[in-house]
């Protein structure tokens, strides 16, 4: 792997691991991602790491702390839940590129390919 997909793996180890959400959210933000230039993300997962890099600066901080502790320290559970699935997800964005070649197709609502895959297949056993 690239040092950035190195840095994603670190991230997600930190997301899958115990504790409160929030606490973790920016613990894998300011130690992995939160550092590396946007210039080394790659094309396939750009939009993605933007709209997480301003979700994770959306707060004005109060004096000590920093833009990314203010911001999810505002989140919801939810959000914040919302910002690990995208990391989770970029990170498996690069892993298929990697491996496949092939770009990992978001198909609406959020959906993977896959998912997208199994929900016609249901869909079509109803009909």
């Amino acid at each position: 792997m690239f040092p950035f997909s190195d840095n994603f793996l670190s991230a997600v180890r930190i997301l899958a691991g115990a504790g409160p959400i929030k606490k973790r959210l920016i613990s894998a933000y300011i130690e992995y991602l939160g550092p590396m230039p946007k210039f080394d993300i790659p094309e396939s997962i750009r939009p993605q790491f933007e709209a997480l890099w301003r979700a994770m600066h959306s707060a004005k901080p109060m004096s000590p702390e920093s833009p990314v502790v203010a911001s999810v320290r505002k989140m919801s559970t939810a959000e914040a839940d919302r910002c690990a699935v995208s990391i989770v997800t970029m990170f498996s964005e690069l892993v298929r590129d990697k491996v496949t070649g092939e770009p990992l197709q978001l198909a609406g609502r959020g959906e993977s390919r896959d998912s997208a895959v199994v929900r016609q297949r249901k869909a079509s056993t109803l009909n």
